[in-house]
């Protein structure tokens, strides 16, 4: 089914049935899906854990303290330890996104040495994975036990109650993180506010039938700046590599003195661009987002009762 909230449905059920249906599709692209391509399993796997995690961040306040952290651990934990053979898969597709956004200043094959060993280091990373069968089947089995455990879940509060306080810590933890991240500049700083903004996007999908039109375009901007803060993200992720791992790949000191200007430069564009986005979706104090969408919940579950 699809991956919002049903007014026909309690908020607990709507939340068993989002939980049982992305821990389920992260099992079967680990088990069924893996053998036909691992990559892209990998790849699907790991968005249904954070779609997972993000809809566990909001019934945080709802559920007890210590089941929250074991199921958010356990989904965690699992969706790092594909992190690495995900992550060569990224540094490929990262430097030629960088380097397609410089067309017009760099020759076509500046960087095939260190194309080529980027897609190598995928290429082993991922070997190792799918040579080591144990490790897969230990992250599976936990991601059983973990789907067993959460639908047994029991909200201690219900319909809007039950996520309006996670819905409300999420939205102002974003904004917050939003002006420190142009305050700092870091690449933590910005990592930090992407977090917040892939949750407030994810919770805008879940609850975009409560009035389409608005909640669409809102989701739309927050996709949007959550790509933004990706790529940068994916940037910084890159440039730490090639920095610290300088025996995995090949790159030459001149190919250094060229790319990590055009990543400065590059990030340096992307924020500005999610800037103005983040202007536009944290404009309203929490407080005042939060009764804006309960006025939207409000008519919309009650006019599916009628």
């Amino acid at each position: 089914m699809a991956y919002r909230f049903f007014p026909d449905s309690t908020v607990e059920a709507n939340i068993h049935r989002l939980l049982h249906e992305q821990v389920e599709k992260a099992i079967n692209q680990l088990s069924q899906t893996f053998e036909k391509n691992p990559a892209e399993a990998i790849h699907d796997a790991r968005k249904c854990l954070k779609k997972s995690r993000s809809v566990l961040r909001l019934i945080r306040k709802s559920i007890d303290k210590e089941t929250y952290k074991q199921e958010k651990n356990t989904l965690r934990d699992v969706g790092r330890s594909l992190s690495p053979a995900r992550d060569g898969a990224v540094y490929q597709k990262t430097l030629d996104n960088l380097l397609e956004a410089y067309e017009m200043t760099l020759e076509a094959d500046a960087f095939s040495d260190l194309q080529t060993s980027l897609s190598n280091l995928y290429s082993v990373r991922l070997g190792k994975l799918i040579e080591h069968e144990e490790i897969l089947h230990n992250l599976v089995d936990e991601l059983k036990k973990s789907h067993t455990r959460l639908q047994q879940l029991a909200l201690q509060e219900t319909g809007w109650s039950a996520i309006a306080p996670n819905l409300h810590r999420i939205y102002r933890q974003g904004r917050e993180r939003f002006y420190t991240a142009y305050d700092e500049g870091s690449d933590t700083a910005f990592h930090e506010w992407r977090k917040r903004v892939k949750d407030l996007w994810y919770d805008t999908r879940l609850l975009k039938r409560l009035w389409p039109p608005v909640m669409d375009a809102f989701e739309d901007e927050a996709h949007r700046l959550s790509s933004l803060l990706g790529d940068s993200h994916d940037i910084a992720e890159l440039r730490h590599f090639l920095l610290h791992h300088p025996e995995e790949i090949e790159w030459p000191e001149t190919e250094q003195k060229v790319l990590l200007p055009l990543m400065e430069h590059r990030q340096y564009k992307l924020h500005q661009q999610a800037q103005e986005l983040g202007q536009k979706l944290y404009v309203e104090a929490p407080e005042a987002f939060i009764d804006r969408v309960a006025g939207y919940w409000k008519t919309w579950f009650e006019s599916s009762k009628g």
